[in-house]
């Protein structure tokens, strides 16, 4: 079996360096990392169940419900909430790849192997650090919002509400992502 990834490996030290922007892009890595495994953990609890697979039960409608027992709103707002959260996956996947475009540009124009940002530095590259903290820390709410749905805590129209917010947190960080890119691409022609 081959080995397909080492944190041993040469290559990320030379393309994002040591210092603050591999450390941005690590955190913003693992939080997605985490999100990636809650989604397919929450997938794979779904198995086969009415939602992913109709036509492995039809429910009987004329049949009572026994305490506990999924009603088809509740399954709705399942299928719902995890539609929402795999869909997060795919915007995750881009925002990563942002992430190591713009930790690459910053550690090649400015590189940094330490974990404070000279004052040269901070000059050109504003709030940029910041930003790709903070975009880090949505993701990893996305994280926690997924956690609760597969944590079952939430039902019905607040298992929708608290997948939707993965959804709002995932574009949060997208946005802080936009406005680190508008920094750094103003700091380049500069």
């Amino acid at each position: 079996m081959k080995k397909l990834f080492s944190f041993n490996s040469r290559r990320p030290d030379k393309q994002f360096g040591t210092g603050l922007w591999r450390h941005n892009r690590d955190r913003f890595l693992r939080a997605v990392d985490r999100y990636y495994a809650t989604a397919v953990a929450i997938h794979d609890a779904a198995g086969t169940d009415p939602v992913s697979d109709p036509e492995a039960t039809a429910p009987d409608a004329s049949a009572p419900t026994a305490p506990g027992q999924a009603t088809g709103a509740h399954e709705s707002a399942a299928a719902s909430a995890r539609e929402t959260i795999m869909a997060g996956t795919h915007r995750l996947n881009d925002l990563a790849s942002d992430v190591d475009d713009l930790t690459a540009r910053l550690h090649a124009r400015w590189p940094i192997d330490d974990q404070v940002v000279p004052g040269h530095v901070r000059a050109a590259v504003g709030d940029s650090p910041e930003l790709l903290t903070r975009a880090s820390a949505k993701v990893a709410e996305a994280v926690l919002a997924a956690s609760m749905v597969r944590a079952g805590t939430a039902e019905g129209s607040a298992l929708t509400s608290v997948a939707a917010a993965t959804e709002r947190f995932i574009t949060d960080a997208a946005d802080l992502l936009d406005r680190a890119r508008e920094i750094i691409a103003e700091a380049e022609r500069s």
